[in-house]
């Protein structure tokens, strides 16, 4: 059983139903093997950064409704994105397509980092394009200090 809160207290953006999770009992479950972690942040954005945990999952918000059929109900299931507000509007229409027992990581990895939680960085991201993810266009891939933004 997840221990979760009706009203997030670590971002301020909130949906009316849609249950909140500490990054700290988040991770008690995930460690425990006793939920699923899914990450809803693009493909560019987990390239810089991801969870080193077994139990994490990607689908992204822009896909999420072609991945929702592979996403078992039957299980505890975390969503998490870098402030908690796209996480928490994929776990508002995951609450409307079924799933029993969803969450949004409150605060998001945000609120994950400064308390120390695991997260691996990619220091070389592996990228198809030469942009940095922001939008911009760069001659080269991002690798001077502080990205091309």
């Amino acid at each position: 059983m997840m221990k979760t809160i009706e009203k997030p207290l670590f971002q301020e953006f909130h949906i009316d139903g849609v249950k909140h999770i500490s990054p700290a009992d988040a991770y008690e479950l995930l460690i425990a093997k006793q939920a699923v972690l899914i990450d809803v942040r693009e493909e560019f954005e987990i390239s810089f950064e991801y969870v080193p945990i077994e139990n994490v999952l990607y689908h992204p918000m822009s896909v999420i409704m072609e991945r929702l059929p592979y996403i078992s109900k039957n299980q505890n299931i975390i969503l998490a994105c870098p402030g908690g507000v796209r996480s928490s509007k994929v776990a508002n229409l995951m609450n409307r397509e079924g799933y029993p027992d969803v969450a949004n990581l409150d605060g998001g990895y945000s609120k994950w980092k400064s308390l120390g939680l695991p997260m691996q960085i990619n220091l070389k991201p592996d990228k198809t394009d030469s942009s940095c993810g922001c939008g911009c266009v760069a001659s080269s891939p991002c690798d001077t200090e502080g990205g091309c933004c």
